[in-house]
């Protein structure tokens, strides 16, 4: 098994973040479900609470939109988890992100997601 250093599990990460935040940049949608956990829950900026079947109908119909990803970083908590935490700008708001990421099959699959409206 070859291990990551922190830099490269950084990017990693950090790509697959952009991909769950840009959904209609994918060839196939359908391949975002992939990067989610079976457990996945997320605490949404609206209050709402998600889990994958909520939240893949939500990446296959989400339209495009102007948001950055800034304040990116991520913290191993083992060799098969790490913590994500990051800050999100639209046209309407700012917020703060973190996601629990776990390592499954060979493959980094996010557990869970909050979003905090910044205040």
């Amino acid at each position: 098994m070859i291990t990551m250093t922190q830099a490269q599990l950084q990017e990693h990460i950090h790509s697959l973040e952009e991909r769950l935040l840009h959904p209609d940049r994918e060839t196939d949608r359908n391949d975002l479900t992939s990067l989610l956990a079976p457990e996945f829950k997320e605490f949404c900026t609206s209050g709402r609470i998600f889990n994958l079947t909520q939240l893949a109908h939500a990446l296959l119909s989400t339209n495009p939109r102007a948001a950055t990803m800034s304040h990116f970083y991520v913290t191993s908590l083992g060799e098969d988890s790490a913590l994500a935490t990051y800050h999100i700008v639209t046209a309407n708001s700012t917020s703060h992100h973190s996601s629990i990421w776990v390592k499954r099959d060979n493959a980094w699959k996010m557990l869970f997601h909050q979003g905090t409206i910044a205040a």
